[in-house]
């Protein structure tokens, strides 16, 4: 009888997480003093103490354009690490062309892409994307580090939302704007105060209001519509009418359906974002309120926590009305593929405002809490 010797299975190879960085290089050899010698070792800077660091840390290696070590067309090679890195860490300090072209064939991918840059230097029409802002200081960079840890460990884990462009392209439901800027550094001398904050959140408030009647009015043309075209549908349900009867009135309802629900969409995209934006400066205030004595938050701190419950109840109706009208869309949408795209705008509607909900509790959570 033989014995065959079985060699132990090989363990499975975890493949290691690709990374690419998007960053102005510089030019190492440029002449001392120069733009292009200043531009390297700034950006080497931010490699070397905030970038390396937050990815060893998950073990993972980033590459930067300088760093490639194969031959061959250097510009082919940057975009299929662009195109195919696991994740992309794009420093978007100073707004440079190459970086806001790399960083725009990425957005199209739909794959992680994590956005730093030095505050007051982000390009204005990059502004709005979630960005991990830092201050050239030694506790500035300690924070990047730290906030660029959490967001690698959010994409590792696919906690990610595709950005506008891949949307688009892959035809997925649109996402509220997660987009906010990171606060100023509790040391910063710039950074604003209670009062500052509350003006802040007073200013945000108004615009949200405005976006809130909007929402009103669009639905209010909606409701507006459904009833005009029920004469039309009564005749078409009346006993021996054929369903043929119905394709008028399905048209119809559609034809005026479509312009409110397209704007219905949009004020209410625009109502997450709002909300989104504002939530780091009421998130700030309640800490400083909380901070306070019971018997010191009289006044402009009580308004404050006010105005938060009466925006969480206002906005608790919005919700509910929303969904109303989507249940009954959802109905119609069955009947006839005319009301297919309206009826896409409003479900789309109610999934941006719900996506703020939570937010929206936790402030109304906290104030009652602080009142």
């Amino acid at each position: 009888m033989s014995v065959v010797a079985v060699a132990d299975p090989k363990p499975e190879e975890v493949p290691m997480t690709t990374c690419f960085v998007i960053a102005p290089i510089g030019n190492e050899h440029a002449p001392d003093g120069s733009p292009e010698l200043l531009a390297f070792e700034e950006n080497l800077e931010i490699y070397e103490k905030v970038i390396l660091p937050a990815c060893a840390r998950h073990g993972i290696v980033p590459i930067r354009a300088d760093g490639i070590a194969d031959t061959g067309e250097i510009t082919e090679q940057i975009c299929r690490h662009v195109l195919q890195d696991d994740i992309v860490i794009a420093d978007l300090t100073g707004g440079n062309a190459n970086v806001t072209y790399e960083l725009g064939i990425r957005h199209l991918t739909g794959k992680p892409i994590i956005h730093i840059g030095e505050n007051g230097q982000l390009p204005f029409d990059l502004s709005l994307i979630r960005t991990i802002m830092f201050k050239r200081s030694r506790n500035g960079l300690v924070r990047a580090k730290r906030d660029l840890e959490n967001a690698l460990k959010g994409a590792l884990e696919n906690r990610f939302e595709p950005l506008t462009p891949a949307r688009i392209l892959f035809g997925l439901p649109a996402a509220p704007p997660a987009a906010t800027v990171a606060e100023a550094e509790p040391d910063d001398p710039d950074a604003p105060g209670l009062i500052d904050r509350f003006a802040r959140v007073e200013a945000q408030a108004e615009a949200i209001s405005e976006t809130t009647e909007a929402i009103a009015g669009f639905m209010a043309v909606i409701a507006e519509s459904a009833v005009q075209i029920g004469p039309v549908m009564e005749r078409a349900s009346q006993p021996g009418a054929p369903m043929s009867a119905w394709l008028p009135a399905m048209t119809e309802l559609a034809k005026a359906m479509a312009q409110p629900a397209s704007g219905l969409r949009e004020s209410c995209t625009r109502f997450a974002g709002q909300m989104v934006e504002m939530d780091a400066a009421v998130q700030t205030a309640f800490d400083v309120i909380e901070a306070m004595p019971p018997e010191q938050r009289v006044g402009s701190p009580t308004g404050f926590l006010e105005q938060m419950i009466s925006t969480a109840e206002s906005t608790h109706e919005v919700v509910g009305a929303l969904g109303e009208v989507e249940v009954g869309m959802r109905w119609l949408v069955k009947m006839s593929r005319e009301l297919r795209v309206p009826g896409r705008d409003l479900t789309a509607a109610v999934k941006q405002v719900s996506g703020v909900m939570t937010r929206i509790a936790d402030w109304e959570r906290r104030a009652r809490a602080l009142i």
